[in-house]
């Protein structure tokens, strides 16, 4: 692989985490970058995990502590089983499936991901309510299946785990985002270590991609927060990038 190359995966590592900061998704830049980088869909779906794990870990990490998130993190014990298992049957699936199955699936998310980018989770407005609407046994099934989805292909998980937290389970958006972290971070090992002893890993880039995509995550909560209308200008660089992303696996997946 080239210097050019390895020049761009850093780059776009960062741009990836940039996004993430400011409006989620950034996995769509860095698998697109992999399948324009040569390699097929598995294996960009796998590599792409490597990333996953090291800014998951390195954003929990980074939370401060207080009494109210030490109280939500023990709340979010109860789904952990459920994503660890939903990980571990996604990443099985991803790690067995064939590269023009696993392209077709990132197309199809690819496309399903145009309309979330047009949501407004910052819009789901209201404090977090008292009792939940959700019964134990109706948030252990939803995260399993967020598991799985996760486990297969990571993209737009964010969205789902903020979806079920916010909108049916009734938490506010800043206290369901602390949940969020600690079900990413549950999510990623599971899948990433499974994709690691299929072979399907790509280290180099994958490792790259990492790198760039902490400074990215860094930049982006210092810096690029703080500029007024960021966000915009972010969601249409990331929907052009999807489109981009999606003609680009269902290219791969037809020849």
């Amino acid at each position: 692989m080239s210097w050019e190359m390895d020049l761009l995966f850093f780059l776009g590592g960062c741009l990836a985490g940039i996004v993430n900061t400011l409006a989620g998704n950034g996995s769509a830049i860095t698998v697109s970058l992999l399948l324009f980088g040569g390699l097929d869909g598995a294996v960009a779906n796998a590599t792409n995990r490597v990333g996953v794990i090291l800014q998951t870990f390195t954003s929990i990490t980074s939370v401060r502590p207080s009494a109210r998130k030490r109280y939500l993190l023990h709340r979010g014990k109860g789904l952990i089983l459920p994503t660890l298992l939903g990980s571990f049957a996604g990443g099985w699936l991803g790690s067995q499936v064939s590269a023009d199955g696993m392209e077709w699936s990132l197309a199809i998310v690819m496309v399903g991901m145009l309309v979330t980018l047009f949501w407004k989770p910052e819009a789901w407005g209201g404090p977090s309510e008292v009792l939940r609407r959700l019964r134990p046994w109706q948030s252990a099934l939803l995260f399993f299946a967020i598991g799985f989805y996760g486990g297969y292909i990571q993209m737009g998980i964010g969205i789902l785990m903020l979806s079920v937290l916010v909108l049916a389970d009734r938490w506010s958006l800043r206290d369901a985002n602390v949940i969020k972290l600690l079900m990413a971070l549950v999510l990623a090992l599971p899948a990433g270590i499974l994709y690691i002893q299929s072979g399907l890993v790509e280290w180099r880039p994958g490792l790259i991609l990492a790198l760039g995509s902490m400074l990215g995550a860094w930049i982006g909560g210092r810096y690029i927060v703080r500029i007024p209308k960021a966000q915009p200008y972010v969601q249409w660089i990331l929907v052009a990038v999807v489109v981009f992303g999606a003609a680009q696996s269902i290219y791969k997946a037809m020849t």
